[in-house]
């Protein structure tokens, strides 16, 4: 008996596992004393690892968002490139370059810090060579002596009917790499031609969604999504047919001044930084 008892003093752990499997069975007793050895020798415990975790995620705070928000690629994703939402701010160091749909912008979105380079009529073809409106030289001329951080341009309603939407592209293409040339560190934004309302096509003129549909679709080519970057503004501002809204337009081509509020908060939430 003596024996025993020396035995057990000189192995207190081996002894323990040997009543948990006699009280609580080969398994449960077995769990037990592995859980005894563990606390015993100085393994974490479950509140440890959980302190641990948490002073991790404490220090990448990310991890705690990264289900809720997703992460910046993600969320670009959603927006089809890589788009942020940003504030009236973000376009104090832009200019607008177009034609009357842009003077429409020009005159009542209400940005004053904004330049815009508009001129009514104008064409892709003529745009670097006239003068816009409030200003005395070329718009060539104007962007060879301010640089600006972006750059949007919006032209081909006035196009249409003239070439094909792969001449309007290429055309359309050299002035890009005319803007990028004079603006080398600009964003350039390469905005859709905003489609007429469904009166408007019906009319069976040079002017309609179908040629507008087929430019538009050839402009998409131009966004690398690194430097350039392509908005169809035609996701906001269609009725369910694919046309401008009726509700929307004065005339079939050009927005009601209070109707601009979809076109702003499109650009608004589709900034890159």
């Amino acid at each position: 008996m003596r024996g025993w008892i020396d035995w057990a003093r000189k192995y207190p752990m081996t002894m323990l596992l040997i009543i948990c499997c006699l009280i609580g069975g080969p398994y449960f007793g077995g769990q037990r004393a592995i859980e005894a050895y563990k606390n015993y020798t100085g393994k974490a415990t479950a509140a440890d690892v959980l302190g641990t975790w948490t002073q991790k995620a404490a220090e990448h705070p990310t991890l705690l968002k990264a289900d809720a928000q997703g992460t910046k690629e993600q969320q670009a994703a959603k927006k089809g490139g890589p788009f942020t939402d940003v504030d009236q701010s973000y376009l104090d160091d832009a200019v607008f370059i177009g034609d009357s749909r842009t003077d429409t912008l020009k005159m009542y979105a209400g940005w004053e810090n904004t330049t815009y380079y508009v001129k009514t009529g104008t064409n892709i073809w003529d745009i670097m060579d006239v003068v816009p409106d409030d200003e005395d030289r070329t718009i060539d001329e104007e962007l060879q002596n301010k640089q600006f951080g972006k750059v949007y341009i919006m032209l081909g309603v006035n196009e249409l009917g003239t070439g094909t939407a792969e001449t309007y592209y290429q055309q359309f293409k050299k002035v890009v790499a005319r803007i990028r040339e004079l603006q080398p560190n600009a964003l350039i934004f390469v905005e859709s031609i905003i489609h007429v309302s469904a009166e408007k096509d019906a009319e069976g003129t040079v002017i309609n969604n179908t040629e507008i549909n087929a430019r538009n679709k050839w402009l998409k080519k131009l966004a690398d999504n690194k430097t350039i970057f392509y908005l169809d503004y035609n996701e906001v501002l269609d009725d369910e047919n694919g046309a401008l809204k009726a509700d929307s337009t004065f005339d079939g081509v050009h927005l009601q001044a209070d109707k601009i509020e979809p076109w702003k908060q499109f650009i608004l939430s589709h900034g890159v930084k």
